[in-house]
């Protein structure tokens, strides 16, 4: 933020690239890459159209990477797209986002990354969490919590504990679960070639009569099939705008930022290629269909190459991956809120930097119970799919904003030029549009309710504003 914001907004520039870096392979590499490949397996049957989508959803991503990397060299401010919106196109645009954020793309990954820590724990215990029932009676809300969503509680808000520490300490904590989470992919593609006894035969067989328990008809082959493996795939590389959220707490963030972002997308996208060509050389594609919801493909091929024994080490390494992407999460979620607040677009409550860490505490605890609120009411594969179109209609506003400031900022410093101007980004933008098609059509209840909370901000932002105005003496328009 800049120099003329009251003391305690002020944020501190702690992040340099290494940690930026680890901050975007933390966030990324979740439980996405492990839990997916079933689902997309089902949606299309062929592993070699798996692995398209795979490919597609990464170099869609990096588009995207590329396009925020100009963006984010050109406005370094906390919050990201939300300051992009701003400036682009009006105020109530990047409010649109920053609500959108606030009330689902945030806690709906958080979310979804509790539900699913919670699964990887309930297998380490043998699936004892299954029959806990926790009394719950809040408000009009009574009844009981299942195991699983307790513990998903749990881990928020110890999580959220965690990111009251300063920024350098969460970016040094973030540097040692990137660095444990690239070792648990590449042991798991090493050892898949060198020890698991697979067979690339399989590769040209087909998973459509696997049992794909809880995949839709609708969703499972042609157009529609690939577009729901699609968005299958792009929540598992769900993470790659997230740098620019903190952009207000990168060391140098012109340089830093674009080297960050792209340097990001690289190392993801070649471990989940690599991950994923060796779960289907392991295993069939049928197994891979028919894997338990409640497990998981990359804990399957675990103990097909290193023996039942090795599920468990397993087990607990990807939960503390997904229990670290939880951790920057919400540390970076919680900035956009920060900077809404900071602009005085929501309550200034918000605001407030913690006076020792440097952080925007409030923000942080307030982005810990939405997503609280969120695990009581919904699944992991709901939660994320539901997550997956409502962030990306901004994503394909982002794309935009390229195009809108280049036009009405010609001359505006721009440290980093995006290659390929303009077909990279008006890629990125077409692809994004197919993707919310498909979603719409493969959900159209969901997408609706998506879009009528996001058209809520309108009215919400116009009676912000207006009380803001008021409290400045001046009439609103």
């Amino acid at each position: 933020m800049t120099n003329d914001k009251p003391q305690e907004h002020l944020l501190i520039r702690g992040l340099g690239l290494g940690a930026c870096v680890a901050l975007g392979v933390c966030d990324m590499i979740g439980q996405g890459v492990f839990l997916k490949a079933r689902a997309m397996t089902c949606n299309v049957g062929a592993p070699w159209i798996v692995m398209a989508a795979w490919l597609l959803a990464g170099l869609l991503a990096l588009c995207g990477a590329l396009t925020l990397a100009e963006l984010g060299a050109m406005m370094p401010e906390s919050g990201g797209p939300y300051a992009f919106l701003r400036r682009a196109f009006a105020p109530q645009i990047g409010f649109a986002y920053g609500w959108m954020m606030l009330f689902l793309g945030g806690p709906l990954s958080a979310a979804a990354l509790a539900a699913g820590g919670a699964i990887f724990l309930n297998l380490q215990t043998g699936g004892a969490l299954d029959a806990i029932q926790v009394p719950l009676s809040l408000g009009f809300l009574h009844g009981n919590l299942a195991g699983t969503q307790a513990v998903a509680l749990a881990l928020i808000g110890a999580i959220a504990v965690v990111n009251l520490a300063p920024v350098r300490t969460n970016g040094a904590i973030a540097t040692v679960l990137a660095a444990v989470k690239i070792l648990v992919l590449v042991t798991l593609t090493v050892g898949a070639f060198l020890l698991g006894s697979g067979s690339f035969h399989h590769f040209a067989m087909n998973g459509n009569a696997g049992l794909c328990t809880g995949i839709a008809a609708s969703a499972r082959g042609g157009a529609a099939g690939f577009g729901a493996a699609m968005v299958g795939a792009l929540y598992a590389y769900q993470g790659w705008s997230s740098l620019t959220y903190v952009a207000g707490e990168i060391k140098e963030p012109s340089r830093t930022l674009p080297l960050a972002l792209v340097a990001t997308m690289l190392v993801v996208m070649t471990v989940y290629i690599a991950a994923n060509a060796a779960y289907f050389y392991v295993l069939t594609p049928l197994q891979i269909a028919s894997t338990s919801p409640a497990s998981s493909v990359g804990l399957e091929v675990f103990g097909h190459i290193f023996g039942p024994a090795a599920r468990g080490v397993a087990t607990s390494l990807l939960f503390v991956s997904v229990l670290s992407t939880l951790h920057v999460t919400i540390l970076t979620n919680s900035r956009i809120t920060f900077a809404l607040a900071d602009d005085d677009d929501l309550v200034p409550w918000l605001a407030h930097v913690s006076s020792h860490a440097r952080v925007p505490s409030r923000a942080v605890m307030l982005a810990a119970v939405l997503a609280a609120i969120l695990v009581v009411l919904g699944t992991f594969d709901v939660l994320s799919d539901f997550e997956i179109f409502s962030v990306w209609i901004f994503y394909g506003l982002v794309g935009l904003s390229l195009f809108v400031l280049r036009r009405k900022e010609p001359d505006a410093p721009r440290p980093f030029r995006i290659a390929g101007y303009p077909w990279i980004p008006a890629a990125f933008c077409a692809a994004t549009a197919w993707l919310l098609f498909e979603a719409v059509i493969d959900a159209p209840a969901r997408s609706l309710l998506g879009l009528g909370i996001i058209a809520l901000s309108l009215p919400v932002y116009r009676v912000l504003r207006a009380r803001k105005l008021r409290r400045r003496g001046a009439a609103p328009a």
